[in-house]
Order: structure tokens, then sequence, then C-alpha cells
């Protein structure tokens, strides 16, 4: 177990998916306990989530805690923009955090287009009857830790090898933060393929495009660099001159898009304990 709080705790991801699953993460209130809502940061990433208790109210950017309910299983992702979610008492669930193309190497199903909605910054798939088994295996066992154990052996049948090209554009991110160099032409120069052939292979297996990773990249940046400064007063144009935005209101409209706040608004209220980050395995800047 790495992390345990009030509500949550998180475990360990054991071989062979290091490469596939960030964290499992039990989220849960006791009956007597008092409800709680959370802000979860974007990351880009795949949520798996199991719900075993009372359903659970989520919503997505600013919009208000009654736009979706999860009742037994919801497919979140890539989480573009931020997750609000509420625990009532009695709450119990378990969140699978996938890196990359985790999603995709195991259950194989598409990045985009989960639902038929257009235009959303983070798409859902509620109680599809895919997971409908693996939930009533989950659900019958008493431990968080057996469930965590039932979801890898139900998960090592299913784990498909990682697509090459994949995985070059993953072990050279760091490159994304040099502005002199294109990674994506520099890949498609070793793998001898299109450039518009590795962003269309890039966006199927992650469900986002090259760029919206440069744009997510330099915004994880800021974020870090305010949560690292959360006690000190911090300058906007700090964070313009500092991240290589071109001035506020481009730092605004990042802002506007990720969270639904402006940059005040979020250092305003990020002491009040409810702003999540879920660590991700993006690099740092160099």
């Amino acid at each position: 177990m790495e992390q345990t709080d009030i509500n949550g705790a998180s475990f360990f991801v054991e071989a062979p998916f290091e490469d596939v699953i960030n964290n499992f993460y039990h989220l849960f209130v006791a009956s007597d306990g008092q409800p709680i809502t959370r802000h979860v940061c974007p990351n880009l990433e795949m949520m798996l989530v199991f719900n075993f208790g009372i359903p659970v109210r989520i919503s997505f950017h600013n919009n208000p805690l009654d736009v979706e309910v999860i009742r037994r299983t919801a497919v979140i992702g890539p989480l573009r923009q931020m997750l609000n979610y509420e625990l009532l008492p009695g709450a119990d669930g378990l969140v699978v955090n996938f890196k990359f193309n985790g999603f995709q190497r195991l259950f194989g199903l598409p990045l985009t287009g989960l639902t038929s909605e257009e235009g959303t910054g983070a798409e859902i798939l509620t109680d599809d009857g895919r997971f409908d088994r693996l939930w009533e295996e989950l659900a019958a066992l008493p431990t968080t830790e057996q469930r965590v154990s039932v979801f890898n052996q139900s998960a090592i049948g299913l784990l498909k090898e990682n697509d090459q090209v994949v995985q070059t554009i993953i072990g050279n991110l760091a490159q994304f933060f040099n502005p002199c160099v294109d990674p994506v032409k520099a890949i498609a120069a070793d793998t001898r393929l299109s450039e518009r052939s590795i962003q269309l292979k890039f966006q199927k297996h992650t469900g986002y495009s090259v760029k919206e990773l440069l744009r997510f990249l330099r915004f994880k940046e800021v974020i870090a660099y305010i949560l690292a400064r959360s006690n000190q007063k911090i300058a906007i144009f700090d964070l313009i001159a500092t991240h290589d935005y071109h001035d506020q209101s481009h730092l605004i409209k990042d802002f506007q898009y990720f969270l639904g706040v402006t940059p005040q608004q979020f250092i305003k209220n990020l002491n009040n304990g409810s702003f999540c980050v879920v660590a991700d395995t993006y690099p740092a800047q160099p």
C-alpha cells in the first residue's frame, strides 16, 4: 500500500502490469462518516471504476454534480477536463488508473467515441455489459486487497503486447519539451512511417492527439509549479514567462479548458483540500 487517508488508499502495481496500470485506488466513506467532494486534475489517462457501494455522482469541468451517476462500473477518459465526484456515507469503490495506452492494451475498446456525445472534454461509459461479470466477481470479495488480486488474475489473459510505434513515442516524451525538435517528425524518420500515420496510431491507442499531449504537458508543469508554492504568493506573469505562454489570455484559456476556472480562482481555492492530482507517468520538464 502506497498511501492512505481518511477516504482512500492507493495500492502498488505488480508485474506484469507496471507499464499498463498506474495504481489502484480504493474510495470509501464509513457509514457514519461525512460526505466529501473531490476535484481531480486532468491527466489525459483512462480510469476504470468499480462501485460496490451507493451510487456516486460525478461531473466534469465546472459542471454541478448532477451530470452522471456511477452505479456499478464506469470507464472514464481520456481525462481532458477536471473530474468532480461526491462520496456519501457507505461509499465503496475501486478505481483502476491506467498509464498511456494501458486500457487499450487490456480491453481493446476504442478510446474515442465511447459515447455518442460530441465535444465533451472527458468521456464516460457507464454500466457497460462487458464489465458485468468482473464486477460481480469483485463485489463478492470482502477486502480491497482481494479485489485487486482477482482483477490482476483476470487481466493477465487480456494483456496484449505494446504497439512499437506508440512505445517509441512514450520512450521519447522528453523530446516534447525541446522547442528545437519536432518529436513526430523525428519518430517518423526513425520508423519510416509518415507523420500522419504516427499521429493516427497514437490517437487510436491513447485517445488523444500528439498536439493535445503537448498542450497538456505544459499545463501539467504550471500546476506542479503552483502546487510546489502553495504557501507563497504567485504572480500570474511569472507563470506566463516561466512556461512560455504568449500572454495572460493564453494562460487563462488553458485554465478554463482544463479546469473551468481562472488561474486566480484556482490559486485562491487550492488550500481547501478538495483538489487532487493523480500521479501520472508523463515526464517532468527537463
